[in-house]
């Protein structure tokens, strides 16, 4: 199969079209030609060529749009030039839930708080804290499990409670 250089051109800003032309397109060009060659030689017998063509190209773009990186470093980028989106509301949000955490937590008792705190806050393992309490480690599983289950219902009940009295509010 003789491939032509410009109707894999072509066809590469057909398939180039959605997706915004890349800036080397004679790269792109070359490589859906390395690629076609390869198929085309693999297969022998293609019955039709150019949606195989087709497809090899669209394929190479794909790849092309997946692993391309920027080729600008973004320390070069004057600061004045970047927009940020303020991000005040998930800020509170983040605080609101926390303080709620911290209020749910404080219903729980004291046992099931402080093993929360050492395997959460303080970053300690299952073992340790086993060591630590003078448990084995399936009593600390255990417990584990049955605080988070605990702390669950405590925030599911509450939420539950704070959505009814919203509701009846609104009514």
């Amino acid at each position: 199969m003789n491939i032509n250089p410009s109707e894999i051109r072509a066809m590469v800003h057909i398939a180039t079209k959605r997706t915004g032309t890349p800036v080397h397109d004679e790269d792109l060009e070359q490589e859906v030609a390395l690629h076609a060659w390869e198929a085309f030689r693999r297969i022998g017998q293609v019955t039709h060529p150019r949606a195989f063509l087709m497809k090899i190209v669209y394929d190479t773009i794909r790849d092309h749009w997946r692993r391309r990186r920027s080729a600008e470093d973004i320390e070069s980028i004057d600061e004045r030039l970047i927009s940020r989106a303020p991000d005040f509301e998930s800020d509170l949000d983040s605080r609101r839930q926390i303080e709620l955490l911290h209020r749910d937590l404080e219903l729980l008792p004291p046992s099931r708080r402080t093993l929360l705190d050492l395997f959460y806050t303080h970053d300690h393992s299952i073992s340790q804290i086993a060591y630590l309490q003078g448990k084995s480690i399936s009593a600390v599983k255990m417990e584990l499990l049955r605080s988070r289950r605990s702390l669950a219902r405590i925030v599911g009940s509450l939420t539950n409670k704070n959505r009814v009295s919203r509701d009846k509010t609104n009514v």
